[in-house]
């Protein structure tokens, strides 16, 4: 693990322990980008919609948008938590755009 990867998974966990947010998944790159996805079991595509709004919120991150390609979207906003990269996604498949 790089030292910039390091800082980046400590600054994540201070971050979604004020959050509160249950479940989320978070990983950094070697070079300390984060991706903090909120997954499916989560909740109903709405409930993940809605935690990626209040998490791309609280990064400084512009509203979330709706990328679609075949039978899959993906909501995402990306921003940056103590000065990394960071994205924040959920991905909502075909089986659950049309329940």
């Amino acid at each position: 693990m790089t030292a910039a990867q390091a800082h980046a998974l400590r600054a994540a966990a201070a971050f979604l322990e004020g959050a509160a947010l249950a479940g989320l998944s978070v990983t950094a790159d070697g070079d300390g980008s984060l991706v903090i996805r909120v997954p499916a079991g989560a909740g109903a595509p709405a409930a993940r919609a809605a935690a990626v709004g209040v998490l791309a919120a609280a990064i400084g991150a512009p509203a979330p948008h709706r990328t679609v390609f075949g039978d899959c979207a993906w909501i995402a906003s990306a921003g940056t938590l103590a000065g990394h990269p960071a994205r924040v996604t959920t991905h909502v498949d075909d089986k659950e755009q049309h329940a």
